[in-house]
Parts: structure tokens; C-alpha cells; sequence
């Protein structure tokens, strides 16, 4: 049986690694490149799997309780349809950064090491040795069984050793989020809706258990790609960012759209990006988790993806003590591609649709609403109700 593991990445696919192996006794030390805990991507919906795997893994989380994610017409103010989360039990719309704090005072808890202020330069895995070495920008050097990538997308253990040609792709689309406070607005939904136009949709959502707070976030076209973690917009580019998202989605039929736009003081700006499919998880005694393997578009359930991640990996170590290490990664990766598969093809398809379109596909769009939705309701419902923690391990 394994016993010490390295993780690079200090964000939630990271930090629910670390507890989730350190649930089988596997000695977890995790290393970030930012010097203190920090997360980008505003804010996050917890399906009713996902927050099951985090009372799985005693991380308590409060945010707003979210039955269905409601849809609406900017053009005509109309309810298009639901998607509706109540068979499964209730989801969660919560702000990454108050995730990340829960996750870490989890690991507080169990003992878990986060160190900040590491970049990692290289990786040593020589065969002839009994450990893997992680070097850091820093000068630190240190080793263990084996390495596990849960740097996100833009992963340097991919690039810097697992599959260097595998690189991030900008889908041309990019996500402007705020989060004001919502006292006095008389909001058209909830808790969470979406609000479909030509030139994009845009999310609003309470994120707070007393609903004092609404994150709001606009996905658009946005072909220039400006950078790559995200970065908030001030002055010139603050102010071009407030006319686009008013040109966008001011006017609209629904009138609280209106005010929660002119609430916003400041937006983060966030371009989105994906990997290629079918792309190598690991090499030697190093495996990569969550966006680092496997980056697509947020579609509701990603966050959830990367806790699967390392609780399915943790069951294979686990379940199999006697398994190499090549075997271990082998077997995580047979019994998790088909899910990751099937989510990866569903959120590309999905994030084609959030780009500009004419007059007459938005109104097409939107009288076949209630069949689109009828038509996701299968996989919607086999998604949300999936638990990894009792699929079969295929070896």
C-alpha cells in the first residue's frame, strides 16, 4: 500500500484529493503556486452528489439552497422551463473562495500540510529510484510514492512532464462575473436563473443561505484572448467591459436584469478554456486529476467531476492494495473514462450554444426549449444521481 503522496494544486480538486486519501491512511502534503489560498470562477452549483461526497469527506459548506436552475427569454420575459434538481434532493450555489475555505479547514482538521509559495519547475521519476521528486522554484526538493496533477488546465505537471503537447484551447467564449449585494431587488426567480439571449446568457443566482447576496456572471462571445487565469477589469477595460455587458443585456423584457447589472461595481473578467479529449492521465508515478486530465467548460456539474476524481482513486488504492502503481493508474483510468467522456461531449455541446446568434435561432432556440430540456432529462437525471463511491472498478 502507497504511503505518501505529493499533490500539486491547492484548489478544491487538490485539497479533496488530500482528503480523500488521507480517509484510506495515504500521508498527503499538498504544494500551490499562489502564496496564499486563492480560486478564480466566481461561483459554483453543488448537485446533490457532489455536497453528498463533501458530508462523504466532513466538509461542511453554506451557501444558497437550489432546487432548480430556472430559464428565462431576455427577449420576452418569459419562463422557458427548469431544471430541476428536487428528485435528487437539493443542490447548492456557493462562491469558490468560500469552498476553498471549508476544504481547507477540513484538511486543517485532519492534519493535511498546504504549502503556498511553490512552483513547480520539474519532476525526477527514475526508475531506478524507489520515490518520485518534485523540484519547486524555490529551491525545495521533495519526494514521495508518487505525484498526483491537480493544477487545473493549465497544469504544469501536464506540460512540464506528463503530456507536454496537450495544451489548453480558448473556445473563444469568456465569463464576466460580479457579486452584489441583493437587498431591495425583486428578483424573477428562486434562487438560480439563467437568462437566454442572442448575445449570450446570463446567470444570476443567490449565493448566500439568507439571499442577501446575487452572483451574477455573463457568458459571451469573446474571441481576443487576454489572459489566461482571469483578471478583474479597471479603468479603460472596466468600462468597455460595463458597455458590452449593457449592450448585451440591457433593455431586457425582464426588468430586475436591468438593475442587477447596474449594481455590479466590478467585474472579474474569465476566459474560458478546454482540453482536447482522449488525452494521456498519466506517466510513471504521476496522475493527473480534475482539470489538469480532463478540462472542458463549466457545465453544472464540474466541480463535482474533480471530488469524484479523487475519491475514485482513493477507492482503487484502497480496494486493490497489492495493485503497482502503474496498475493503480491503469484501473482509476478504465473505470473513470466513460463518465468523463460523456460529461466532456455534453458540456462542449452546451457551450457552442452560449455563442452570438441571430434573431431567428434565439427565437427557434426558445420555442424548442421544453423538447431540449425533455430531451436532457435521461442523462440529467443518470448524472446527478451517480455516486462514484459505489460504481464497480473495472480492471
Amino acid at each position: 500500500m502507497l504511503q505518501s503522496c505529493i499533490i500539486i494544486g491547492g484548489g478544491i480538486a487538490g485539497i479533496t484529493t488530500a482528503l480523500s486519501l488521507s480517509k484510506i491512511g495515504v500521508s498527503c502534503t499538498v504544494y500551490e503556486l499562489r502564496a496564499t489560498p486563492a480560486t478564480i470562477g466566481g461561483a459554483v452549483n453543488l448537485t446533490p452528489n457532489a455536497l453528498r461526497l463533501l458530508e462523504y469527506l466532513d466538509v461542511e459548506v453554506f451557501g444558497c439552497r437550489v432546487d432548480s436552475i430556472e430559464i428565462f427569454s431576455l427577449h420576452t420575459g418569459k419562463r422557458l422551463g427548469e431544471v430541476a434538481f428536487r428528485k435528487y434532493g437539493s443542490s447548492l450555489r456557493i462562491l469558490r473562495e468560500e469552498l476553498l475555505q471549508s476544504l481547507l479547514s477540513a484538511a486543517t482538521k485532519k492534519g493535511i500540510s498546504v504549502v503556498y509559495d511553490s512552483k513547480l519547475v520539474s519532476i525526477k521519476d527514475d526508475a531506478g529510484e524507489a520515490k518520485v521528486a518534485a523540484i519547486f522554484a524555490n529551491g525545495n526538493e521533495v519526494s514521495a510514492d508518487l505525484i498526483l496533477g491537480c493544477d487545473g488546465v493549465h497544469s504544469a505537471v501536464r506540460t512540464e512532464y506528463v503530456e507536454p503537447k496537450r495544451v489548453p484551447i480558448y473556445t473563444d467564449v469568456a465569463v464576466a462575473y460580479s457579486v452584489i449585494d441583493g437587498n431591495g431587488i425583486k428578483t424573477h426567480f428562486q434562487s438560480t436563473s439563467m437568462n437566454s439571449g442572442r448575445f449570450g446568457s446570463l446567470l444570476a443566482s443567490y449565493v448566500d443561505p439568507d439571499r442577501t447576496k446575487i452572483y451574477i456572471s455573463g457568458v459571451m462571445s469573446s474571441p481576443e484572448e487576454n489572459g489566461k487565469q482571469g483578471w478583474k477589469a479597471r479603468g479603460t477595460d472596466h468600462q468597455k467591459t460595463m458597455a458590452e455587458i449593457e449592450r448585451r443585456y440591457k433593455n431586457s423584457a425582464i426588468p430586475c436584469v436591468d438593475e442587477l447589472v447596474k449594481r455590479v461595481k466590478e467585474y472579474i473578467f474569465y476566459p474560458v478554456y478546454k482540453l482536447g479529449p482522449h488525452g494521456s492521465w498519466s506517466r510513471g508515478r504521476i496522475l493527473l486529476l480534475g482539470d489538469a486530465a480532463h478540462g472542458m467548460p463549466p457545465q453544472g456539474e464540474s466541480t463535482g467531476l474533480a471530488i469524484e476524481d479523487g475519491i475514485l482513486f482513493a477507492r482503487v488504492l484502497d480496494s486493490f492494495p497489492e495493485m503497482s502503481i502503474s496498475e493503480a493508474f491503469q484501473t482509476y483510468t478504465k473505470t473513470r473514462q466513460l463518465r468523463i467522456d460523456a460529461a466532456y461531449k455534453e458540456a462542449v455541446s452546451r457551450w457552442e450554444h452560449v455563442k452570438d446568434r441571430s434573431w431567428l435561432m434565439q427565437k427557434v432556440i426558445e420555442w424548442l426549449m421544453w423538447i431540449i430540456l425533455w430531451y436532457k432529462v435521461e442523462f440529467f437525471g443518470a448524472s446527478v444521481g451517480f455516486d462514484v463511491r459505489k460504481q464497480d472498478i473495472i480492471r
